[in-house]
C-alpha cells in the first residue's frame, strides 16, 4: 500500500459511511420504528383481547418479523456500497437464507408444539401482517423522503459519416 493510498483510506474512514450506507441505514431504522410501533400495538391489542397467550403469541411473531427484516436490511447496508449485480445476489442470498430458516423454526415448532406454550393462531397471523406492514409503510415513508439526486445529461446525438442523419 502507498502512501498515497492509505492517505485516500484515512480520509475515506475519517468522511464517514458512503452516502449509500447512510440512506441503508435510514431505511433499516425507519423500517424498524415502524415494525416496533406495529408490534407494541398488536401486543397490547391481543393481550387485552386473549390474555397471556395473545401477549405470548404477538410477541413471538413480531420478533420473528422484526428479525427477519432486520437481518435482510443489515445485509443491503454491508453491501451498500456493491455492484448491481453482486447486490441483488446477496439480496436473494440472504432471503433464501431467511426463509429457510424461518421455515425450519416453524418446523421445530410443529414438532415440538405439545411441550411449548400454544401460540393464538389469529394472534400470530394478524401481527405478522401488521408489523409487515408497518416496516413497510415507515420504509416507503423514509425513502420518500431520502435526497436522491439524479442528473439526465443533455443529448448529443451520435456522429454520422455523412454530415446528416
Amino acid at each position: 500500500m502507498t502512501v498515497d493510498s492509505r492517505a485516500d483510506a484515512a480520509a475515506d474512514a475519517a468522511a464517514g459511511p458512503s452516502v449509500h450506507v447512510r440512506r441503508a441505514l435510514q431505511l433499516l431504522a425507519g423500517g424498524a420504528v415502524g415494525g416496533v410501533v406495529a408490534a407494541v400495538l398488536c401486543v397490547v391489542g391481543f393481550g387485552i383481547a386473549y390474555g397471556g397467550s395473545g401477549v405470548l403469541s404477538a410477541v413471538v411473531a413480531a420478533l420473528l418479523v422484526l428479525l427477519f427484516y432486520a437481518v435482510g436490511q443489515y445485509v443491503m447496508v454491508l453491501f451498500a456500497d456493491a455492484g448491481a449485480r453482486l447486490l441483488l445476489s446477496v439480496a436473494l442470498f440472504s432471503y433464501t437464507t431467511r426463509v429457510l430458516l424461518l421455515g425450519l423454526a416453524l418446523l421445530v415448532y410443529q414438532r415440538n408444539a405439545d411441550a411449548l406454550p400454544a401460540l393464538v393462531p389469529v394472534a400470530v397471523f394478524l401481527t405478522t401482517v401488521g408489523v409487515v406492514v408497518g416496516w413497510l409503510v415507515a420504509e416507503v415513508w423514509v425513502f420518500s423522503r431520502l435526497r436522491v439526486t439524479a442528473f439526465d445529461t443533455e443529448y448529443v446525438p451520435p456522429a454520422t459519416a455523412d454530415g446528416g442523419q
